[in-house]
């Protein structure tokens, strides 16, 4: 809510700033990188859909084609919870012929290996930033020093409870009523090490392409910063994001606040949260915009 309220209170005031943009919407070139952002968000999902397909073919099949209509489904229902905690219920409804319990679990660790991802390049950016003789972002030594250590520390938490998730899971067994569900989660014991490193892998090329997409908006609005800085500063913005929770639907004005408010003392400027809003309107506003569509046609196909 204040994210939101800091958002406007700071862009009601600059508004004049963003209309004097001058964009050809009808340009070659303005086509081509609306293209391939698009193709990025078409990546995105699809190397989300591969971590489920590989996290499920542990012990069960299903197809590569499930698992992404599953994920764009997911996509729908997150959009409207906090947080886009409802991502399983989406998937759920694709996959309604396979344990509801076991979608829950998988959709959960999947989440934790992309948790790890963003909190690995958040690391990695402040210590970038802290070897820099002249820091990209208004944050001094003391504090860098400060964040270096904290993501460090839950990058090592985060590694622990994905290599041995169920052993997590066994310290909650006599609670009452989450006991016996407990019990019934003993194939998350029985993902391999090889899988878990699949999803890894894959859930860090995942950010790269949130990267790219940053990347490519900076280059399209001809922003003098360089692929290094645009680095760091989606590692820093994707790591802090993970911190802040968002009650408002698919975590909008999140991101874009702390865009904003990183942005204001770099080249980037206003551009910063105008892109990052770019970039969730593609991932998250277009991508739940097809898993309703999905779960549509699931509904016609069933009735």
């Amino acid at each position: 809510m204040l994210a939101v309220y800091f958002l406007y209170d700071v862009l009601k005031d600059r508004k004049n700033e963003l209309f004097s943009l001058k964009i050809d919407f009808s340009s070659f070139r303005f086509f081509l990188y609306c293209s391939l952002i698009l193709v990025l968000q078409f990546l995105n999902w699809f190397f989300e859909a591969l971590k489920f397909y590989v996290l499920f073919h542990s012990s069960e099949r299903i197809s590569l084609f499930s698992s992404l209509k599953a994920v764009y489904a997911g996509n729908f229902t997150a959009f409207f919870t906090p947080d886009r905690i409802g991502t399983f219920i989406g998937r759920i409804g694709v996959l309604q012929k396979h344990s509801k319990l076991k979608i829950t679990a998988l959709t959960a660790i999947g989440n934790l290996s992309q948790l790890m991802a963003s909190v690995f390049f958040g690391f990695m950016a402040f210590l970038t930033l802290s070897l820099q003789s002249h820091s990209l972002l208004e944050i001094d030594f003391n504090q860098l020093l400060f964040l270096q250590g904290l993501f460090l520390l839950l990058f090592f938490s985060l590694i622990v409870l994905f290599v041995y998730p169920y052993s997590f899971l066994m310290l909650f067994k006599r609670w009452p009523i989450v006991g016996g569900f407990i019990e019934r989660l003993v194939y998350v014991k029985e993902i391999s090490g090889s899988v878990k490193l699949k999803i890894i892998v894959v859930s860090l090329l995942r950010f790269l392409v949130f990267y790219l997409q940053y990347l490519l908006l900076v280059n399209f609005f001809q922003i003098d910063f360089s692929f290094v800085d645009v680095l760091i500063f989606v590692g820093v913005l994707y790591g802090l994001v993970t911190f802040i929770p968002s009650p408002f639907l698919g975590n909008f004005g999140t991101r874009e606040a702390l865009a904003l408010y990183l942005s204001s003392a770099t080249p980037l400027g206003l551009i910063g949260p105008l892109i990052s809003l770019l970039v969730w309107f593609v991932n998250v506003g277009f991508s739940a915009l097809i898993g309703g569509v999905v779960l549509l046609f699931i509904k016609y196909k069933l009735s």
